[in-house]
């Protein structure tokens, strides 16, 4: 039998994501909801959210970093031919801003 949910569960859930603090799974879990209803759910506000017509680009997924033992270590991330070397200590949001602006640029 299929589960109904309620706007507000699916509101929560959503913010939760967009917030970029939990997964769809752990956003899920928390709420007592199934990983395929809030995957559904997350693909359908991006479909949404995209201007008709827009061609599908891959959208860039941010996760968590958690320090490890090498103290000088950096990464590098790669969008739409630039480089950008992020190293310790950087400022999450402004990264995440760069790397959007980067993705209009390249559409």
């Amino acid at each position: 039998m299929r589960r109904r949910y309620t706007r507000e569960q699916r509101a929560q859930l959503l913010d939760l994501v967009a917030v970029g603090d939990v997964t769809v799974p752990e956003a899920a879990a928390r709420l007592g909801v199934t990983s395929s209803a809030a995957y559904n759910w997350v693909a359908e506000r991006r479909r949404l959210a995209r201007p008709s017509g827009a061609r599908l680009a891959a959208s860039p997924t941010f996760v968590r970093l958690v320090p490890g033992a090498a103290a000088d270590s950096s990464i590098v991330i790669r969008v739409a031919g630039t480089e950008i070397q992020v190293r310790r200590g950087f400022d999450g949001e402004l990264l995440q801003a760069v790397v959007a602006s980067l993705v209009e640029v390249a559409q």
